[in-house]
């Protein structure tokens, strides 16, 4: 057993030092000092135990952005339960799935998804988080928050389920305070007087463990929005002279159209990290110009987050790549038979390092398919070149076979995303009643486009065997996981029967 500590000692330890300093900015409005959220947090700690919840038992918390939010999910740390965030976005059914999966002693929840978990059938207990104010007094004399050990889980994560229904990341106090040493080695610059901005929701793997408890570890402050909004986003990046920043292509992008973002001052920005698919060259340019340079990450909720990052000298210096490796963690490509894979050789992608989870909650064969020896399947495909920089190519299962060859659907997409008047793309394979499975690629449009048009367009750009047979032009934004990835699989179901719709869809050239 290890004492190590646990993710949420940082609070009471700055709570302790810097009373009076903000942590949490909610909206730019309320907010919550150390010395505040830790009263808070153990008097609403006090009330989960005389709720039953004993050390190891889950709660759940389902709710939009909120100080409430960050409340609850300190006060089940230190009732020794076991955070389980459940995205807000998710309907009844989803949330119905979580519940009976995680088998929460308790669910913290807001009006509008306890109105979604009783209607969808979830018997388990809900407690409004409206009633979470009424316990900012803090604790009674003489409470004691319950201390478990680092080994010990601290969340549930559950992923995005890009591929297949959600699954629960196990993840330790232990892990988690590894990564976060982890992180304190790449850039030294990060401490107290850190403050960063998230642009997702707590329940996210970004939102909870990255936002929340890193933010209280280094004591530094964290601003967050109920609702995301691009020009807000904006705003307090120069307002608030945020120097740390996580965001996806999509966001970067976004901020980049903004008219205000010529003039917008981040020079203070210091560690902007851009991850969840790989950026085009014209998004890292943008960026570059104001002279900041994108640090690509590649990691997934089973590591712990980030576990490839670029250093800022290695982001000046290949903008295009990950980096080289961080001080704990490791990352190797292999062929399908095992062997590696040589510098420039596409490959599968395994990840071992400090924030490996402990098993995916409830599914046994799931965590022996993806921990093997230690090391992390991630089902995604990377390269390592000449020098030594990791470049994410594609997750695996979503790699096409188009003329006998493999097609990575990001190359295609970063190509089409240079059009000008492309907003966004997604492309993926479909079952063709000719080709067996052909290239299927949805895009958003921000300017009137035909579909030849872009045809023509890409056939200038691509082998014919890349070329897409299909194409889908849209004005409505493309539907998106929970970490804002574009969610594929979706779009693969909506147009499975794609070979049967050529009265509305056109056969590609080549």
């Amino acid at each position: 057993m290890s004492q190590m500590g646990l993710i949420h000692d940082g609070l009471d330890y700055w709570a302790r030092r810097t009373p009076e300093k903000m942590a949490f900015s909610f909206d730019g409005e309320d907010a919550l000092t150390y010395g505040e959220l830790a009263k808070w947090s153990d008097g609403l700690a006090e009330h989960l135990q005389s709720q039953d919840v004993r050390p190891g038992d889950r709660v759940a918390i389902a709710a939009a952005n909120s100080l409430e939010w960050i409340a609850s999910a300190f006060a089940i740390a230190k009732s020794g339960g076991i955070i389980v965030p459940f995205n807000d976005r998710l309907v009844g059914l989803e949330l119905h799935y979580l519940a009976s999966d995680s088998d929460p002693r308790l669910i913290i929840a807001d009006s509008e998804r306890a109105e979604r978990m009783v209607k969808a059938g979830v018997t388990a207990t809900i407690m409004p988080i409206d009633h979470v104010s009424q316990f900012r007094g803090g604790a009674t004399d003489g409470w004691q928050q319950v201390r478990r050990e680092s080994e010990d889980v601290a969340m549930i994560i559950f992923t995005s389920g890009s591929t297949s229904r959600p699954k629960g990341a196990m993840m330790t106090h232990g892990s988690y305070l590894l990564k976060f040493t982890e992180m304190l080695l790449l850039d030294n610059r990060i401490g107290a007087e850190t403050r960063s901005l998230m642009p997702f929701g707590l329940h996210s793997s970004p939102g909870l463990p990255w936002g929340q408890m890193f933010t209280t570890i280094v004591g530094g402050t964290l601003y967050f929005t109920q609702k995301y909004s691009t020009e807000k986003i904006l705003r307090l990046l120069a307002q608030e002279r945020i120097t740390f920043f996580i965001g996806v292509p999509m966001i970067y992008d976004q901020l980049a159209d903004l008219p205000q973002f010529a003039d917008a001052d981040l020079s203070h920005l210091t560690f902007a990290r851009i991850g969840g698919a790989t950026p085009t060259r014209e998004t890292l340019a943008r960026w570059m110009e104001k002279g900041i340079a994108l640090r690509q990450l590649y990691g997934m909720s089973e590591v712990g987050g980030g576990a490839i990052i670029a250093s800022e000298a290695e982001a000046r210096a290949r903008p295009d790549s990950c980096g080289r490796g961080l001080a704990l963690s490791r990352f190797r490509i292999q062929r399908d038979d095992g062997s590696p894979c040589d510098p420039g050789e596409a490959g599968h992608i395994l990840l071992t390092g400090p924030g490996l989870m402990k098993a995916y909650w409830n599914k046994p064969e799931e965590t022996s398919a993806a921990l093997q020896d230690g090391w992390m399947h991630t089902g995604d495909i990377g390269m390592v070149d000449e020098e030594g920089y990791f470049h994410f190519i594609d997750r695996s299962k979503e790699m096409i076979k188009s003329g006998g060859f493999n097609v990575s659907p990001a190359e295609i997409e970063g190509i089409i995303s240079q059009h000008p008047a492309i907003a966004e793309v997604a492309v993926f394979g479909v079952q063709d009643a000719d080709y067996a499975e052909a290239i299927f690629a949805c895009a958003r449009c921000n300017a009137a486009l035909e579909e030849q048009e872009l045809f023509d367009w890409c056939a200038e750009r691509m082998a014919g065997y890349k070329l897409p047979r299909y194409v889908e032009l849209t004005d409505k934004p493309l539907p998106r996981l929970a970490n804002e990835k574009v969610d594929r699989q979706q779009l693969k179901r909506t147009y499975a029967a794609v070979s049967n719709r050529r009265d509305r869809l056109r056969s590609g050239i080549g």
